[in-house]
C-alpha cells in the first residue's frame, strides 16, 4: 500500500514534486494560496484530488506526511506544526532561514520519532553518488562550482542558491574550516553576484560563483584531483582527456535526482530510516549559510 501523503504549496516546484510524489504515494490533498493559475493545473492535472486547508490537512490521521513546497520564510511554521500533529515532512531545502528554528525542528522531530526529510535535491543526483565514489580513491583537491542564470529574486541568494553547491561541498568535504566571501554585488537585490572560497581539512579547497543576473543559463561544477579533472554539467560528468585537451563523457545519469529524492523519502517513511539529508544536515546547511550573511 502507498504511504498517504498531502502536498502543501504548487508553485513551479511544488507541481513536480506533485507529479513524482503521485508515482509513489496516495496524494490525499493539495493546500496552495488560490493562484487562478494553480487551480486551473490542479483541476486540470489532479481533478479528483481535492484542495484543503492546512489545519484540516494535519487533523486527517489517514494523512502520513506532509510536502511543504513553500517559501523558505514559511517552512518553520509549517514544518513545526506538522511534527506536532503527528506527521512525517518532506520540507524544501532550506530547512529554515535561522539556526534556532531549524534546532527546534530537529529537537521536535526526535522527540516525536518522526522523519524530517530536507530537499536537498542534489545530494541526490547520480552524478553526486559516482562522485563521491572518485573522491573515495582520487581525493579531490579543488571544486569549482559556477551557475549563471536570471533570477529568481523573490528569495535570498544564499539561503535559496548557494544552498544546494553548499550542501554538495558539506557532502563531498566536510564542514569547511574557513569561509571567504570573494565578491558580493546586487543589481535587482542587495546580493545577485556572490562568489565564496571555502577552506576544507586536507588542503582541500573549493569556490562557489553564482550570477542571478547572467544573460545565459549554466551550472557546472569542476573538481580536481591530483591525477585527473572532472565536468560536472547538468544530468552528464565528464573527464579531461589531458591528450587532447578535451572532455570526454564519463557518466550519465539514467535516473533524475527528483525521482531518487522522491523515492527516497518513502522508503524512509516504511523503513523508518533516517534520510540522507535529515534535519541535522539541513542545520549544518543553515549553520553554513548563516556565518556567511554575518560576513557580508
Amino acid at each position: 500500500m502507498k504511504p498517504r501523503v498531502a502536498i502543501i504549496g504548487i508553485g513551479r516546484w511544488g507541481k513536480n514534486l506533485a507529479r513524482e510524489f503521485n508515482k509513489v504515494a496516495e496524494i490525499t490533498a493539495f493546500c496552495h494560496n488560490e493562484n487562478p493559475d494553480n487551480k486551473a493545473w490542479l483541476k486540470k492535472t489532479f481533478p479528483n484530488i481535492p484542495t484543503k486547508n492546512y489545519d484540516n490537512i494535519l487533523k486527517d490521521k489517514t494523512t502520513e506526511a506532509v510536502i511543504i513546497a513553500t517559501p523558505i520564510k514559511t517552512h518553520y511554521k509549517l514544518t513545526r506544526k506538522a511534527l506536532l500533529a503527528g506527521k512525517d515532512v518532506f520540507v524544501e531545502k532550506t530547512i529554515t532561514d535561522n539556526i534556532g528554528q531549524a534546532q527546534e525542528l530537529v529537537k521536535i522531530a526526535k522527540n516525536k520519532k518522526r522523519v524530517l526529510f530536507v530537499g536537498h535535491i542534489f545530494s541526490y543526483h547520480p552524478i553526486l553518488a559516482k562522485l563521491k565514489r572518485l573522491n573515495a580513491v582520487e581525493p579531490f583537491e579543488h571544486a569549482d562550482f559556477t551557475w549563471n542564470k536570471l533570477g529568481t529574486f523573490n528569495e535570498e541568494i544564499l539561503f535559496n542558491l548557494a544552498s544546494h553547491d553548499i550542501a554538495t561541498a558539506l557532502e563531498l568535504f566536510g564542514k569547511p574550516t574557513s569561509i571567504k566571501i570573494l565578491e558580493n554585488k546586487g543589481a535587482i537585490t542587495d546580493s545577485d553576484i556572490i562568489n565564496l572560497k571555502l577552506s576544507f581539512k586536507n588542503n582541500t579547497s573549493s569556490t562557489i560563483y553564482i550570477n542571478r543576473v547572467s544573460n545565459f543559463k549554466n551550472k557546472s561544477v569542476t573538481f580536481a584531483s591530483d591525477k585527473n579533472v572532472y565536468l560536472w554539467e547538468n544530468d552528464s560528468l565528464f573527464k579531461l582527456n589531458k591528450k587532447t585537451n578535451s572532455y570526454k563523457p564519463a557518466y550519465g545519469s539514467k535516473k533524475t535526482p527528483l525521482e531518487i529524492e522522491a523515492s527516497e523519502f518513502i522508503r524512509c517513511l516504511k523503513q523508518r530510516k533516517k534520510p540522507l539529508t535529515d534535519g541535522e544536515f539541513g542545520l549544518e546547511v543553515v549553520k553554513i549559510l548563516t556565518k556567511i550573511n554575518t560576513t557580508r
